[in-house]
């Protein structure tokens, strides 16, 4: 059950297309109750060529943050006020943070990973990496940001890029 919803329930949500599938509700939501928090997390389906008015209508109503999915990650950032030089460099952002102009822009999925591979004990300075899928900052490109001297290739339905 959420939180009780009032005049002071601050509203994220998650912008994409599609999704009607996601799980992020459930676990934003599940967490701000556990939390505390007087939070809202709603997804938003975000229609071709609406993607502008999205973000703009997301700052005028006040909304605090956005996660960002298919097929917008790399489309977003034109409307972005600000973008961390890792999101940058990556070409992609998932997530939106209110600033006092507009949305600052991060990338949360790559260190995610890194991470993850770190815990695990995979090494890759100095390997060849192959990354399937290039959507998102996928590529080889991204993962050189934390392990120089790694050499990535990314490779998609659509398209191969060397990185």
């Amino acid at each position: 059950m959420l939180n009780d919803i009032n005049g002071y329930t601050r509203t994220c949500g998650l912008i994409g297309n599609p999704v009607e599938h996601t799980l992020s509700p459930v676990i934003h939501n599940t967490l701000s109750m556990v939390l505390g928090e007087n939070l809202a997390y709603v997804p938003f389906h975000v229609e071709n060529g609406r993607l502008e008015d999205a973000v703009k209508g997301a700052f005028a109503l006040n909304l605090l943050g956005l996660n960002v999915t298919v097929p917008y990650k790399s489309d977003v950032i034109p409307y972005l006020t600000d973008i961390d030089p890792l999101a940058e460099n990556i070409g992609a952002v998932n997530t939106l943070v209110r600033t006092e102009t507009g949305y600052k822009g991060y990338n949360t999925d790559m260190p995610g990973l890194y991470r993850a591979m770190c815990e695990d004990g995979v090494k890759v300075k100095g390997e060849k990496v192959l990354i399937l899928g290039a959507g998102g900052g996928g590529g080889g490109g991204p993962l050189r940001s934390f392990s120089p001297g790694c050499r990535g290739c990314g490779e998609s339905r659509s398209h191969a890029a060397v990185g």
